[in-house]
């Protein structure tokens, strides 16, 4: 595997541990009974901890594989970053159908935002990755050099 496919897999797998953390971090503000957790925290700086640790990085990597293979395409890069978009996609909208159980007092800052942007942002990674394995296939191939001229 090339370069770009390597990195379009580390974007799939941050993208999986983004959406794991997120619906983890949900799940805990619902709380067992679903009245919230039964300590003292701090979403926001979490929400912010979470963000920068798995889904910025994922979208990164997904520019960069975009950046390397925009000319030539993917096949397996760009099949990687279509699946990496759909699990953004998905669990967003899980977390979205999460976040109406979160008690009030603990929705702050854009916490009510970031699925709904990472949602987004997924979308952009699985319109890249069809693109990169949509344009793969159309590669110049000259067995020939007097072709050339």
């Amino acid at each position: 595997m090339k370069l770009e496919s390597w990195m379009a897999l580390s974007s799939l797998g941050l993208s999986a541990m983004f959406v794991a953390l997120l619906l983890s971090f949900y799940n805990f503000l619902i709380g067992p009974d679903g009245d919230g957790p039964q300590r003292v925290v701090e979403p926001g700086s979490l929400l912010l901890q979470v963000t920068f640790i798995s889904g910025a990085p994922c979208l990164v990597l997904a520019g960069f594989v975009f950046g390397m293979a925009k000319t030539f395409g993917t096949r397996i890069g760009g099949s990687l970053l279509l699946a990496s978009g759909a699990v953004m996609i998905t669990g967003m909208f899980v977390g979205t159908t999460m976040l109406a159980k979160i008690d009030d007092q603990y929705i702050v800052g854009a916490m009510q935002y970031a699925p709904y942007f990472f949602m987004g942002a997924g979308a952009g990674v699985a319109a890249v990755g069809a693109y990169l394995f949509a344009i793969s296939g159309r590669r110049a191939r000259y067995t020939n050099l007097d072709d050339l001229v």
